[in-house]
């Protein structure tokens, strides 16, 4: 022997959950040998034989079946001089070829008390049996002797004495250890590179491992490269259908599993099974493979050597964990396109359906987030969960959004955004309370909101080109836009009604006939316009058709004085259209428009003109700063409201809030 063996098996990190790793070296060196043998990886046969333990309680009758040991017996090459020579050596270059790195066979020291050897091997044309037992006190005590034998080649390794500290690693169902000696041997079963195997143990039926890998473990996907920091990674996906297993993905090295990991952490989209097409679910087994992982595993092949997240700059020959996850669920991704497309199509219907309760996720159902949903929501989540999904969602684009600054742009004037982002910027400094801070900051949102239409009213005196109800407009909603392209946060209906939050769609200076169900009206564009369709129970008779609320506002310009004809009328105009527009709703289903609510809203300076246009045709508001206006058939009504009414009554609606977090102007 060429080394202490108990100083190196102290030495070895081999932790508890790691325990059959022995039985893996076991059977990769049975492999090896055959390899050696035959010239062929998939020659001879391997035989694994569990040994029960035969302690007190067993003896006192308890049937339950526990392992203290295993034998595995090869017909490969045996214990040559050289062979036996490299066995007693630690850190042997003998299997460097076969990407062993050495020390594998030390681990049975480690989880066992107890080895022997039978081997029988070729020598100048004649065959020899070396017989030994391998420990930490007598080392490799017998090996050095040799006998004349007529029994053909092959090696017999039993092992004994399993020890209290990885006995919870042993699975004590042999279905189980048969399918991890699968997973682990996946590359060389998936490749026809192993021989025929099987697996015995006491009162159970032989089990051949080839036959339930055909059974379990299908191939599915093509291959695939990728590349990560200048080094080509492959990734083989295979179905497995044994029922149990999860979603996992294996790093392998030299042909051989080193680290396991739950896919679902890469691609959290993935549903707990997949479905083929005869509806039998199955689960991704995924290999990573690649030169930089063959040159990085550790003599142990339980770690591979990654790049170091707090110091990167001293491991630059070396990839991080992260790209090296990143490229492989990038690359995954585009493999898996076809098995996650019914998955992914249920998850959106099912956010789709959410946001009718919920508006304020309402921009996620946009099409520019939908790859972003697929690859961060998982599926078949509660309401509360996925409310927080997409909550988590919402908040890492609004947070690039602020960074970017423009979000805030949407919202003002240009020459108003400085102001406005210092303003936010400080109260959110501020404020400690973490939990209130998203409701503080949309409370002061409101409060700058008002200040700068304030403003620009006063600018209004002293500027009579400056377009206030377009700047208006686009602080109440962005211009050009429907409610699927803008933030909740982003509008500020409130400033005319809460109730408008809550629309199934609103468009924003858009034409009519562009909107989806209203194809056949005209090509106007009402400044805003919003539906509400009332949610049918059930299938509704053609007599009985859902109807639904519609809003119309529009916005004049402060001062205007010339008005020849009643300057609502383009909003009455835009329900006759409606009414007369076969209208269709969201999902395309026929709209009653009988049925059909109307509401307008005309936002304007209540001028000597606009007075007179309106006189005996519309009522007053009782604090006479606007007017209302019944339809003639009851469904519906416009009222007319000034600017300095809209602002005094959306901040008389805001001064509780605005009082509670110091906000409040006398």
């Amino acid at each position: 022997m060429l080394t202490n063996i108990r100083g190196l098996v102290d030495r070895l990190e081999l932790a508890p959950t790691r325990g059959v790793m022995p039985l893996f070296e076991a059977i990769s060196n049975a492999m090896d040998a055959i390899e050696e043998k035959y010239r062929n990886p998939a020659g001879g046969a391997v035989r694994i034989r569990l040994l029960a333990s035969d302690d007190l309680v067993r003896q006192a009758g308890d049937e339950t079946q526990v392992f203290d040991g295993f034998e595995i017996t090869d017909d490969g090459a045996g214990f040559t001089d050289a062979n036996i020579a490299s066995f007693g050596e630690a850190y042997t270059l003998s299997k460097v070829k076969l990407g062993g790195k050495g020390v594998g066979r030390f681990t049975f020291l480690k989880v066992f008390s107890k080895c022997e050897v039978r081997s029988v091997f070729e020598k100048d044309g004649k065959r020899l049996s070396r017989n030994f037992g391998f420990s930490i006190v007598s080392e490799l005590e017998g090996a050095d002797k040799t006998e004349p034998t007529d029994a053909p080649t092959g090696t017999t390794i039993t092992v004994r004495g399993l020890s209290d500290r990885y006995r919870g690693a042993w699975p004590t169902d042999p279905v189980v250890l048969a399918e991890r000696i699968i997973a682990h041997f996946l590359i060389r079963f998936a490749a026809r590179s192993c021989p025929p195997m099987s697996l015995e143990s006491p009162g159970n039926a032989p089990i051949d491992l080839q036959a339930l890998f055909q059974s379990t473990v299908q191939a599915h996907i093509e291959e695939k490269f990728f590349d990560v920091l200048g080094h080509t990674f492959a990734l083989q996906a295979f179905r497995h259908r044994d029922g149990r297993a999860r979603h996992d993905y294996h790093l392998c090295a030299n042909g051989r599993e080193v680290t396991t990991a739950k896919l679902r952490d890469l691609l959290p989209e993935l549903p707990e099974r997949l479905v083929d097409e005869e509806q039998e679910a199955y689960t991704l087994i995924v290999l990573v493979t690649g030169e930089y992982l063959d040159d990085n595993a550790n003599q142990e092949r339980t770690k591979i050597a990654f790049q170091s997240e707090d110091e990167p700059e001293l491991e630059q020959t070396l990839v991080s964990r992260q790209a090296l996850n990143k490229g492989l669920a990038e690359a995954l991704r585009s493999v898996l396109a076809i098995d996650l497309k019914t998955t992914n199509d249920e998850k959106i219907a099912q956010i789709a359906r959410f946001v009718e309760h919920a508006p304020e996720y309402r921009v996620l159902t946009h099409e520019k987030y939908r790859q972003l949903i697929e690859q961060r929501v998982q599926p078949g989540l509660k309401e509360e969960q996925l409310d927080e999904a997409l909550l988590h969602i919402r908040r890492d684009i609004e947070d690039g959004m602020r960074k970017e600054e423009r979000h805030v742009a949407a919202l003002i004037e240009k020459e108003s955004f400085d102001q406005y982002q210092e303003r936010i910027k400080t109260l959110m400094e501020e404020m400690n309370d973490v939990g209130k801070a998203k409701l503080a900051d949309y409370v002061a949102h409101r409060r700058t909101i008002l200040d700068l239409v304030d403003q620009s009213l006063k600018r209004v005196q002293s500027d009579d080109k400056y377009p206030f109800e377009k700047v208006l407009h686009k602080m109440i909603f962005p211009m050009g836009v429907t409610s699927k392209d803008v933030f909740l946060d982003q509008q500020n209906l409130w400033l005319l009604d809460e109730r408008l939050c809550f629309h199934t769609l609103l468009t924003s200076d858009k034409k009519l006939n562009k909107v989806a169900g209203l194809e056949n009206t005209s090509g106007k564009e009402p400044d805003i316009l919003a539906f509400f369709y009332d949610t049918p129970i059930g299938v509704a008779e053609p007599d009985n058709l859902p109807g639904g609320g519609l809003v119309v506002v529009e916005f004049k310009r402060p001062g205007r004085d010339d008005y020849d004809k009643d300057p609502a009328d383009q909003i009455i105009q835009r329900f006759v259209e409606v009414n007369q527009g076969a209208v269709k709703d969201v999902d395309g289903r026929p709209v009653n428009p009988d049925r059909l609510r109307y509401t307008g809203y005309l936002i304007a300076d209540l001028t000597p003109t606009l007075r007179k246009q309106v006189s005996l045709r519309y009522h007053k508001t009782a604090d006479n700063e606007g007017y209302f206006f019944t339809l003639p058939e009851g469904n519906g009504y416009v009222e007319i409201i000034s600017y300095d009414k809209l602002v005094r009554d959306a901040k008389r609606r805001n001064r509780m809030l605005f009082e509670k977090l110091g906000l409040h102007k006398h």
